[in-house]
């Protein structure tokens, strides 16, 4: 089936859903808590207007780092006379990003205890990255100490706007599993500092900076977590 008409038959299926859930005021619930912990983690604050449709206020969180020591020892002759040069690097990574969000949802009920929402709006995003890479080398004899250290650090902040497209399915009264995707599309303002010091005979420092724009579009791995309603 193509594209274009796999689209239009899921638009013909999804339309009498909604319209049907609109007219629908079972629900006695008009806030969720929302606990995105599964592929991401987030939090999330639902404020239903009717059974259809709720403005959804999400702060989305990640963090990550490394950190590797290695060490390793070289023999050789010189000057017919053997020798060890002693190497040792040490490298570390870590990264964060925080995403502010407002979705406006629709909410379609596709069985009894199971909706479909799809959302829209507003994105802020800002992330940081930074590495670090110190060497050191440590001959025996007859060979130069040396010693660098070498900083990359990368900042972005965006703007731009945010699609949902997830499913609930309601566990207990108050306890339902969601799942869902994010396409996110922004604007970004982005930085870079890279810094350089050679201490091996004297302190020498050197550094880099560079600015820049650039847009940036992605969809997220499916997101997994649970809901309060209340």
């Amino acid at each position: 089936m193509k594209p274009s008409k796999l689209l239009l038959l899921l638009v013909a299926i999804l339309i009498p859903n909604f319209s049907h859930f609109a007219q629908n005021d079972s629900l006695n619930y008009k806030r969720q808590l929302q606990f995105h912990l599964i592929n991401g983690y987030s939090l999330s604050y639902l404020n239903l207007f009717c059974p259809s449709s709720g403005l959804r206020f999400k702060v989305d969180l990640g963090f990550n780092g490394s950190s590797e020591n290695s060490d390793h020892i070289q023999d050789y002759s010189a000057n017919q006379t053997d020798t060890q040069q002693k190497f040792n690097q040490n490298q570390s990574n870590n990264s964060q990003n925080l995403n502010l969000t407002v979705n406006y949802l629709w909410i379609s009920n596709l069985a009894k205890e199971i909706n479909f929402y799809l959302g829209i709006g507003p994105l802020i995003s800002y992330s940081r990255r930074h590495n670090e890479n110190n060497s050191e080398t440590t001959p025996s004899s007859g060979y130069t100490y040396s010693k660098s250290i070498n900083e990359t650090t990368s900042s972005f902040f965006g703007l731009g706007i945010q699609g949902v497209v997830g499913i609930e399915c309601n566990l207990t009264e108050k306890i339902s599993l969601l799942a869902e995707f994010n396409l996110d599309g922004t604007y970004s303002w982005d930085h870079w500092q890279t810094d350089y010091e050679d201490q091996t005979t004297s302190l020498n420092k050197s550094g880099n900076s560079e600015d820049g724009n650039s847009w940036n579009y992605g969809l997220n791995n499916l997101k997994i977590g649970i809901a309060y309603r209340f």
